[in-house]
């Protein structure tokens, strides 16, 4: 049969025209040799063959001639599909080049250049006719609806970039990210309590105009701390980070970094509170006062506590439970501590003696 063009493209000879499509955009974007200058010679050798096979099973009556008999077959119309008249008015067999194999990925993919956003020439390879795009280009031909090239510097420099939501297809092209920055955000746990709103002061290297040299760059990043978030919780400022030549800017991250507090402690959504008692108190019950982390005052009778080990509850006492609605909070865990009299007097000794 001579070229596999099913096997060139990866797919099934039952393959659906949308599939060929498909096959075809993926290979011819991954062996443009404008993508591949280090092994230019290579790439430009698969990048025509992919042309070549996508030529003709695009076709649905090359396609059949080729099911039929092969490449062969295909002599008279050309080797995908290509001819040229001769000098006796007949036709002969034009061998497939890469100029065709170029003019197949302009007409697949439009008049702008997919490789822009990577600042990749202004001319593909054997002089074809490519340029620029510049800010964004919605490209619909073909089934190539949902691609989209934007300015991905967050607000400045008009810079080109790819966008995350790309087909993923084009995932393979995506440009390398800086390394993010993170760094810890420090919240009290009355912050995280009620709720804050945190400016940060961050630094970080943009790129001058001549996109090569970098400045520190100073920015104020706004941070809502929700109500009841948790240590380790994550906030991202996706391209706010360092910016490098020919990558897309890095991410700042910053992470919650829970204080140690004075009088409670947290334990997923429940709050912690040790509260030292002596042995009379323990024994004949009390009323206990306290401030919460919202400033209420709270009085809570005990009666007498039935083991050391006794932990009173408070149900909706806790820390606000974020992925709830806002009255949604835990528990509040009052551990006591009893304190025994470091002596007895014989006395004393006697009343303990006759009470148990």
């Amino acid at each position: 049969m001579g070229k596999d063009y099913y096997k060139t493209l990866g797919v099934e000879k039952n393959a659906t025209p949308e599939e060929i499509k498909k096959a075809y955009r993926k290979l011819a974007l991954k062996w443009h040799p404008d993508r591949n200058l280090k092994n230019k010679q290579e790439a430009e050798e698969k990048f025509k063959d992919i042309g070549e096979a996508y030529s003709v099973l695009s076709d649905p009556k090359k396609r059949q001639i080729y099911d039929q008999v092969g490449e062969e077959g295909l002599h008279g119309q050309g080797s995908g599909g290509f001819s040229s008249n001769t000098s006796g008015g007949g036709t002969s067999r034009t061998h497939f080049t890469y100029m065709n194999a170029e003019d197949i990925f302009r007409q697949f993919f439009g008049d702008e250049n997919p490789f822009a956003s990577f600042g990749m020439g202004n001319m593909g390879s054997g002089g074809s006719r490519v340029r620029f795009s510049k800010g964004f280009q919605q490209m619909n031909d073909d089934g190539m609806s949902g691609f989209t090239f934007t300015n991905m510097s967050g607000g400045g420099g008009g810079r080109g970039g790819m966008r995350d939501d790309m087909d993923t297809d084009m995932g393979n092209m995506q440009p390398q990210q800086v390394e993010p920055l993170q760094t810890p955000l420090y919240c009290s746990l009355e912050e995280l309590y009620n709720g804050v709103t945190k400016k940060m002061k961050i630094t970080r290297k943009r790129l001058h105009a001549d996109g090569h040299s970098t400045y520190d760059d100073v920015k104020i990043l706004e941070i809502n701390v929700k109500a009841g978030w948790k240590a380790g919780t994550r906030v991202t400022f996706p391209k706010e980070g360092d910016e490098r030549p020919g990558m897309m800017p890095g991410d700042i991250i910053f992470v919650v970094t829970e204080k140690p507090h004075s009088r409670f402690k947290r334990s997923g959504n429940d709050l912690i509170y040790k509260h030292r008692i002596p042995l009379k108190q323990a024994l004949t019950g009390f009323t206990m006062e306290f401030e919460t982390l919202d400033h209420r005052k709270l009085r809570i009778p005990i009666s007498k506590l039935s083991s050391s080990d006794y932990v009173h509850k408070l149900p909706q006492e806790g820390m606000p439970i974020s992925k709830k609605d806002a009255s949604s909070k835990g528990n509040l865990l009052i551990e006591f501590i009893i304190t025994f009299p470091q002596r007895l007097n014989e006395q004393q000794k006697k009343l303990v003696n006759e009470l148990f």
